[in-house]
């Protein structure tokens, strides 16, 4: 099995990497600027300059990427932002794929891809969320944490490994459709704080629950691990919150979650407690269609 990305990797990219620097010479800069520039130590450019270029790349490819390094060398001359390079390489790459010289490549790399009617493969982006959608998904994460912050109290509920605050679009369907912040949500003195960013695909215990659970019930979106605590339950009863108890989640994850879905006990519950193994710490977990659920449960449970 031969993929496209693999052409790009190996040949693509390097070509346009050479045709650039041989641009940026040619417009008077210095070894070491594009050196620089291209972040490579100098003796790579020089092994770069060594080469002629009508006897590297593919004949079928070469045309796009000579007018391309032109393209990048009056942005990278003119000190345009790195995103806006990127975005055009990308672009480019993108265009040559879908039914360009790039698909020809491919298919002489795997002959079968030919036996593929209407082939899709590098145009099938329609099932990958907007830039928009998760833009707004990891604002949304940012939101939620900050008013997270201003509960006092809050910090009491956060396990000593830390808690995780996950989040999806209607669409999710695997993990990389599923941000959350690396490293969690910790708890510093009296105060809750975050290690980093929110990123996609980083948290791969709660995003699976999160998964797992919007399966069976499409409009979860949020999922919140807390730490687990003696009067938890006392509070979800008195405030007719649904929930279900687990025991080694940790360990047996697939099975427990299986059983609990054969047992059709999984219907309107929003919050999991599990009692961990032993060397683990016990941790709850908060389901929610929206981020004011889970900040409801959070006043509740403070």
């Amino acid at each position: 099995m031969r993929f496209p990305c693999e052409f790009i990797a190996s040949s693509f990219l390097p070509n346009l990497r050479i045709r650039v620097a041989h641009e940026l010479r040619d417009r008077g800069m210095s070894q070491n600027n594009i050196a620089e520039i291209l972040g490579v130590k100098q003796p790579v450019i020089v092994s770069y300059l060594q080469k002629k270029l009508n006897e590297i790349g593919d004949k079928r490819v070469n045309p796009h990427l000579e007018s391309l390094s032109t393209i990048i060398s009056d942005m990278l001359n003119s000190k345009e932002s790195l995103e806006f390079v990127m975005r055009t390489i990308c672009t480019k790459c993108k265009s040559l794929r879908v039914s360009g010289p790039i698909c020809s490549v491919h298919k002489q790399m795997l002959p079968e891809i030919k036996d593929i009617k209407n082939c899709s493969i590098c145009s099938g982006f329609d099932t990958i969320p907007s830039l928009t959608t998760r833009s707004e998904i990891i604002q949304n994460l940012n939101d939620a944490l900050e008013e997270m912050k201003r509960n006092e109290n809050i910090y009491q509920w956060i396990p000593e490994i830390g808690a995780q605050l996950a989040h999806c679009g209607t669409d999710a369907k695997d993990l990389d459709d599923v941000a959350s912040f690396p490293g969690r949500i910790i708890k510093v003195k009296d105060q809750i704080t975050n290690v980093s960013s929110p990123e996609f695909g980083c948290s791969k215990t709660s995003s699976l629950l999160l998964l797992w659970m919007k399966k069976n019930n499409p409009d979860i979106q949020w999922i919140l691990s807390l730490k687990t605590k003696e009067e938890l339950k006392k509070i979800l009863q008195t405030n007719k919150i649904k929930y279900i108890e687990t025991e080694h989640l940790d360990l047996e994850k697939n099975q427990i979650l299986s059983d609990i879905e054969k047992g059709n006990r999984i219907i309107d519950i929003r919050v999991l407690i599990d009692k961990a193994s032993p060397g683990f710490e016990s941790i709850s977990y908060i389901f929610a269609k929206e981020k004011k659920n889970i900040l409801d449960i959070i006043a509740i449970l403070l």
